[in-house]
């Protein structure tokens, strides 16, 4: 592979044109920043040319040499041509814009931070079930199958406790980003925001919240904790007044007791060095808590000075790693639970073992939970068992069995809501990321689920409310927008990176990080298909609108190329795309399937013919061409939602909605972000929406419109955000269009075919208030003033203006040939989309 990477390339490469060497593609994760340049002064120390240029104040963004339809930006000394469409009329990127009318709302999040975190699954006055993901604590009903969301924080929550009256909540994070430009997106869904200390609001703290009204009474900490809070804990017998603090340092973890209504501490130790898990207060004494983790369990007594006393537990020969959980008995004796499967009894004020139950759990007890006031305990472990222990601790009554998928148990809620307390009713916070709930000693039932590890992939279905999901834990998800479940989850061999849904919704196709693609049955999930393109991660994958082909970017820079047969279930390479000089990164078709626009991790846009499989040398050449879809998150349309001074990969992914009227984008610090379509001009206006703690992977508006969905990375959390007006009212669902055939049918092979605008004939037009311009979707050309020595030949057909196109290969004009008889099929592709529907409504 460093061989064929090294060759010399031949000499109508844009990476030879731009003087880069083609050098083995950067990962994800690596440095590759490059701030875009707005005609402002860049404080760059990149080496090159092209980077001293772009260093100029006086660098304009129409560059010299360039059309009246052409501009040009730069990223990292990196120029990117972007041809304005024809629709677009005079470009003028010196006019203002406004954010859209249209906003979002956050209806349903995916998932729940079960992998790392623990105690985190509660149950409040109201009967809802308060947990967190994210930067995002969820309060869930379980009678409606609803959620609401507190969205206060700013990074990642690692704990979070619920006050006696289990109204007040208190959850801590660790530290964010300093980018005060974020405040007023934090005020608009935090007042407490507007009051913030600009030096201290995105540090470690711990913020106490009304569970009713969602609004924040106190921050406590910030300023003055170290890295991040991982574990919190209200006193009881006090009716809450305190509140204990577990901070991870360098040096190890801090114990704080604060008196959180007036802010002050009461006192602070230095816990241990290695990692804790656990905190909790006694509930009979106030002044007594419990802190659990590595080599570790330790009884606290905070003095009337502020000073801590401390014992530690003594295990004789039962001593664990780790010990992992905590729970309370009536009396205020403490139940502790191991990596070895011990369940022990320590009397209170004692620490020493009292009771132990040996090998309650086969591979460790992960959660314990005591119901009817500390009267029986329930306990769960990587057994995946619920277990329901009589009062005293000697013999399991009952057992239940978590659903297979989840993984183990992580926490344990109690559902103390009318006849559901006398008959053992639980919620179990799952190793898997999901919720399940029962009786114990039947039969549980999931009712939430999510990702495991680190999510890419993420597709939405042509014409019905469902998407795929895929993540580096093998797992491919179909969900039901509708009901927000899945319809069926499926793992795979490899770790899954990207993913596509055919035109008639029956196939799916996943690529993954080891060069290898699959093809699954939409109703069945079974893998019917595989393929390997190399040994480099396929970044991103996509069928042409009229089925006849799949594009398939990869790490490696190229784009292979495949004709699709029977349906979508069988494949045929027809050859690949050289030209990148970095990975791929987006891909979008035309409307008919002709063309090819393609991003790369160098910041390259380039546009490709499938047809000859040669790049298209000319930009102004595609100024007529319309895009099926747009992802790549470089181009005239879409130039306007990179702030100034970003990162050139602050933004990851975007998506344009159907109607072509909003963009949305998401970047690497958490946020999704909507701007109106199309977005060309400097620094656009739009709306900024919280919650992902970590990079946001994907966006995708679903077929309708109605939903836009954004995916995390780290956080592998899915958000579900509805599209509503001004008002508040979700926007109206518009009807799926029966594509035409002039719009699916194959392209023809012949290199002089003129270049067509297929959707010239159509006469609907969605005006936007700033620009006048139609949408790109279905544009009324504004036409542009014709100069003198074009005007004779105006009438002339426009053919392709790139460099003649080499003979097509005997193998490829069969191929070619065949898609071209696939195409009577289109009436039999009708059907099977009509019966996919009816199958569908009909499970609902």
């Amino acid at each position: 592979m460093e061989g064929r990477r090294g060759r010399r390339r031949r000499s109508t490469s844009p990476a030879k044109r731009l003087g880069v060497s083609r050098t083995r593609s950067p990962t994800r994760d690596g440095t590759r920043s490059a701030p875009p340049d707005y005609g402002h002064p860049i404080a760059s120390s990149e080496s090159g040319s092209s980077t001293a240029r772009s260093k100029s104040p006086d660098r304009p963004w129409k560059g010299p040499g360039l059309g009246s339809g052409m501009v040009r930006m730069y990223l990292r000394g990196r120029p990117i041509a972007m041809v304005a469409p024809q629709e677009a009329g005079q470009v003028d990127l010196s006019r203002e814009s406004k954010p859209p009318r249209e906003q979002l709302q956050l209806e349903w999040v995916y998932g729940y931070r079960g992998r790392d975190c623990r105690a985190n699954l509660y149950q409040l006055a109201s009967g809802e079930v308060v947990y967190f993901i994210a930067a995002i604590v969820v309060i869930y009903d379980p009678t409606r199958h609803t959620q609401r969301h507190y969205l206060g924080h700013n990074d990642d929550i690692k704990c979070i406790s619920v006050h006696p009256d289990r109204v007040l909540v208190a959850s801590g994070q660790v530290g964010g980003h300093d980018r005060s430009e974020e405040l007023p997106c934090y005020e608009r869904f935090d007042p407490y925001y507007k009051n913030a200390d600009e030096s201290n609001w995105y540090k470690p703290h711990i913020r106490i919240w009304d569970s009713r009204t969602l609004h924040t009474l106190q921050v406590i900490g910030a300023g003055k904790l170290r890295l991040g809070v991982c574990a919190v804990s209200f006193s009881v017998a006090d009716g809450g007044a305190k509140i204990a603090v577990v901070d991870e340092s360098g040096s190890g973890h801090m114990l704080r007791m604060w008196d959180w209504k007036n802010n002050t501490m009461l006192g602070e130790a230095k816990a241990t060095t290695e990692p804790l898990h656990v905190a909790a207060f006694n509930p009979v004494d106030s002044r007594q808590l419990v802190t659990a983790g590595k080599f570790h369990l330790a009884f606290w007594h905070l003095r009337k000075d502020g000073v801590f006393t401390k014992k530690n537990g003594i295990f004789d020969d039962l001593k664990a790693k780790f010990v992992r959980c905590i729970a309370f008995t009536h009396t205020g004796d403490v139940i502790t639970g191991d990596s070895k499967g011990n369940i022990l009894l320590w009397k209170k004020d004692t620490n020493r073992i009292s009771h132990a139950i040996i090998g309650a759990h086969k591979g460790g007890v992960l959660a314990l939970c005591t119901l009817r006031g500390g009267l029986t305990l329930v306990s769960g472990g990587s057994d995946k068992k619920v277990v329901l222990w009589d009062g005293a601790l000697k013999a399991p009554l009952k057992v239940s069995q978590i659903p297979p998928g989840l993984g183990g148990v992580r926490s344990i809620c109690a559902w103390d809501r009318g006849k559901h307390a006398a008959e053992n009713v639980v919620f179990v916070g799952t190793l898997g990321n999901g919720i399940c709930r029962g009786e114990v000693g039947r039969e549980f039932t999931s009712i939430l689920e999510g990702h495991m590890e680190e999510l890419w992939g993420l597709a939405t279905h042509p014409f019905a409310p469902m998407f795929v999901t895929c993540d580096y834990s093998k797992q491919v998800v179909l969900w039901n927008a509708i009901k927000r479940e899945p319809m069926w989850r499926k793992s795979i061999k490899y770790a899954a990176q990207s993913a596509d849904i055919y035109p008639t919704g029956r196939i799916i196709a996943v690529g993954t990080t080891s060069g290898r693609w699959c093809v699954l049955d939409a109703m069945t999930s079974d893998v019917i298909y595989e393929r390997r393109d190399g040994v480099e991660q396929l970044d991103c994958l996509a069928y042409s609108p009229n089925g006849r082909l799949l594009a398939v970017g990869s790490h490696d820079n190229f784009i292979y190329i495949y004709a699709v047969f029977d349906d979508g279930r069988d494949y045929k390479k027809v050859g690949r795309l050289e030209g990148h000089s970095s990975f791929v990164t987006h891909l979008d078709w035309s409307a008919d399937s002709r063309f090819l626009q393609s991003t790369s991790g160098d910041y390259e846009l380039l546009y490709w013919d499938v047809i000859t499989l040669r790049h298209v040398g000319q930009v102004s050449a595609m100024t007529d061409v319309i895009w099926h879809t747009y992802t790549c998150v470089f181009g005239y349309n879409v130039f306007g939602m990179w702030p100034e001074g970003a990162d050139g990969t602050d933004v990851n992914a975007c998506a344009a909605s159907r109607d072509r009227t909003l963009l949305a984008s998401s970047d690497d610090f958490g946020k999704v972000n909507l701007f109106k379509y199309p977005c060309c001009t400097h620094k656009s206006a739009g709306h900024i929406y919280p919650g992902h703690s970590s990079h946001v992977t994907c966006v995708r508006f679903l077929y309708d419109d109605s939903y836009l969905l954004s995916t995390g990375g780290a956080d592998s959390a899915i958000f579900q955000w509805r599209v509503v007006g001004k008002n508040g009212r979700p926007r109206p669902s518009k009807t799926v269009i029966d594509t035409t055939r002039e719009e699916t049918s194959f392209a023809s092979p012949r290199a002089d075919r003129p270049l067509r605008n297929t959707h010239k004939n159509r006469t609907s037009k969605l005006k936007d208030a700033e620009t006048q311009t139609s949408r790109p979707t279905t544009p009324t050309v504004v036409k542009r003033p014709i100069r003198d020595e074009y005007r004779k030949v105006s009438s002339q057909p426009k053919a392709i203006p790139t460099v003649v196109s080499p003979p097509i290969k005997d193998e490829n004009r069969n191929v070619i040939t065949e898609l071209q008889e696939t195409e009577k099929r289109d009436s039999e592709e009708q059907k099977l989309i009509q019966q996919l529907v009816d199958d569908i409504f009909a499970s609902s």
